[in-house]
């Protein structure tokens, strides 16, 4: 990426005519900002108010969300998501899109444990689980940090 695009601590991307910051923290993997990155690229088209990692009255903040009146319209996590905090999530917010992205593991474990999780449960949003490749920062991001990606060019499932 461009040095200018890069800051210490931070990166900066842009979709379109948007343009948007992420700060990475000393503990976070530069790859788990990427993820955030991909996945904001992925949903601002739908969801055009897209937060990154902002509080939203709960236990657990989400790495992207976008509020409604009352609840997240769109959850999306980047990276491991623990069977506790999954169910809790799932479980509370019926009505709310969630996506959650995985660098280069398999998607299956993810669809049995959100599968398993959500039984018994009436979920109104669907899930979708997304799989971004070793090479997703260069493929989908150019070196000034204009992301072009598609759902269609990732492994991905869309649960209901």
């Amino acid at each position: 990426m461009d040095s200018q695009l890069l800051l210490r601590g931070k990166y900066t991307f842009r979709v379109g005519g948007r343009k948007q910051v992420f700060v990475k923290k000393p503990v976070e993997h530069p790859r788990h900002v990427i993820m955030k990155a991909l996945l904001w690229a992925l949903y601002v088209p739908l969801y055009p108010d897209l937060r990154i990692e902002m509080p939203i009255g709960c236990k657990y903040k989400p790495d992207l969300v976008h509020m409604g009146t009352e609840r997240p319209l769109f959850w999306g996590e980047a990276g491991h998501v623990g069977n506790q905090k999954l169910k809790r999530m799932l479980k509370r917010f019926t009505k709310t899109h969630f996506a959650f992205a995985v660098w280069e593991s398999p998607l299956k474990p993810m669809g049995t444990r959100a599968r398993y999780l959500t039984r018994g449960i009436h979920r109104q949003a669907p899930i979708d689980l997304i799989r971004f490749p070793a090479d997703a920062g260069s493929r989908f991001i150019d070196p000034r940090g204009s992301i072009r990606v598609r759902h269609q060019e990732l492994e991905w499932q869309h649960l209901v």
